[in-house]
């Protein structure tokens, strides 16, 4: 009869394969899919009538204000029912002219038609409720047309000129989807990769980690869904439209605004779909605002708890799946990379031939998944601004399994905090300002 150690070993190792059969099957999609989603979308040759409002949340967004104000410009140029909304906030504070100046600045000096910048009057809130807030405003200008939509947008996004058009045409489509997804792309900085390697290092890795979620998962499942499969989605907070009336029926932008609301609309059961082009975004260039965005990461992550106990009318499977989801990205953003490591000893000790097999697999992935990715992006990375020593790849490669655990170690500690001391959880903005970029830590 085996002990309770073997069995609890044979336990913790069919864990360790599941998620390394989980993470091969990503990498594979995000190859496959990554063909398509990077060739050139075919021009739209019918766009539909749709109203479309494009809203654009910023907190202290001053270095990318031209650069945004020019490239949602564009957008607004090749599709006349598209409106844009810069949404500042009165939370904004400092030395110097705030966003909001250098927006009606900006747009002063410029055809300001269909452009706007409004400013939530509110001295305290979040992104979300600057978006919920900027619904209600923007109600009152929607136009009488077959449907209206709310299209959320980061401030550093860099969406194609097109983008509009190919979401009026795909929402007048067969499908008739309730949602549209642009998959986000960052494959750099607002001026350029960090100076110093390490840090380089760690960028350029959470970039080709990132476009493994975006084609491998977010991508594959909106096309999934275009035909008609239903499941979870991951729903990203740059280049998300929602019909006008699905969002109101499901509560507004929840206070992480992406990711629970992706679960909701699924419980919801909303249409999702996609289009063929991509949303450019940057990549923070200090390794100190990637781990303060991890904190975001994992709530939204974990947010399927809250999501499924506010559930009233979902089918019960639909609860059933989003839970089975929602516990194995929690295990693999919690507790299954230090399992791995506290396993790798034991194994090499008393694991069979195969199990030591599957340990030295888990630890050699994140190379071969640097490697798959690197080729893959070849052309959107450039090679000499991010280069970097083979030792800084595969230390922040291998770094990387552990390192993005922090954001739900943070966030369990400050809800203990929040318990204990009656305070509530904060959520700074990552710093990810052109000053950053002199000297990146």
């Amino acid at each position: 009869m085996p002990s309770v150690s073997d069995v609890l070993r044979k336990a913790a190792v069919g864990a360790v394969a599941a998620n390394l059969t989980w993470e091969a099957v990503t990498l594979a999609r995000a190859r496959r899919t990554a063909r398509t989603a990077l060739q050139e979308a075919p021009p739209v040759t019918e766009a539909g009538n749709a109203v479309l409002h494009l809203v654009v949340p910023g907190l202290r967004e001053q270095p990318y204000v031209q650069r945004t104000v020019e490239a949602f410009a564009a957008v607004r140029d090749l599709y006349p029912y598209a409106h844009i909304w810069f949404v500042t906030t009165a939370r904004e504070e400092g030395e110097g002219p705030t966003t909001r100046e250098l927006l009606e600045k900006e747009l002063g000096a410029r055809d300001a038609a269909r452009m706007a910048v409004i400013e939530d009057p509110r001295p305290v809130g979040n992104k979300s409720s600057q978006l919920n807030w900027a619904v209600e405003h923007i109600g009152g200008h929607q136009e009488d047309r077959n449907s209206v939509w709310f299209g959320v947008f980061d401030f550093d996004s860099q969406p194609p000129p097109v983008l509009a058009a190919q979401v009026a045409a795909e929402v007048a489509g067969e499908r008739e989807p309730e949602v549209v997804q642009v998959v986000p792309l960052a494959t750099g900085c607002l001026t350029r990769a960090p100076e110093r390697w390490w840090p380089r290092s760690v960028v350029r890795i959470e970039a080709l980690h990132q476009a493994v979620r975006s084609f491998g998962v977010e991508r594959w499942k909106l096309d999934q869904a275009a035909e008609g499969r239903l499941m979870p989605q991951y729903l990203v907070g740059a280049g998300l439209f929602v019909r006008a009336d699905v969002l109101r029926e499901v509560g507004g932008f929840p206070y992480v605004d992406d990711v629970p609301l992706g679960y909701r609309l699924f419980l919801h059961k909303a249409r999702f779909s996609t289009v063929q082009v991509l949303n450019r975004v940057d990549l923070p260039g200090k390794v100190s605002a990637h781990l303060t965005s991890l904190k975001f990461i994992a709530r939204g992550i974990t947010s399927w708890v809250g999501v499924l106990r506010e559930a009233r009318e979902a089918r019960a499977i639909d609860c059933l799946r989003l839970a089975g989801l929602g516990v194995a990205d929690t295990a693999e953003i919690t507790v299954l990379p230090w399992l791995s490591a506290a396993l790798t000893p034991i194994v090499l000790r008393r694991g069979s031939a195969h199990e030591r097999a599957l340990i030295a697999a888990w630890w050699a992935f994140p190379l071969v998944q640097t490697a798959v990715m690197r080729r893959v992006l070849v052309d959107e990375m450039d090679a000499e601004e991010w280069r970097v020593p083979t030792v800084g790849l595969v230390g922040a490669g291998l770094g990387r399994r552990f390192w993005r655990t922090f954001g739900a170690w943070q966030l369990g500690a400050d809800a203990v905090r929040a318990r204990l001391t009656g305070e509530s959880v904060a959520f700074g903005k990552a710093d990810r300002a052109a000053a950053d970029r002199r000297g990146p830590a």
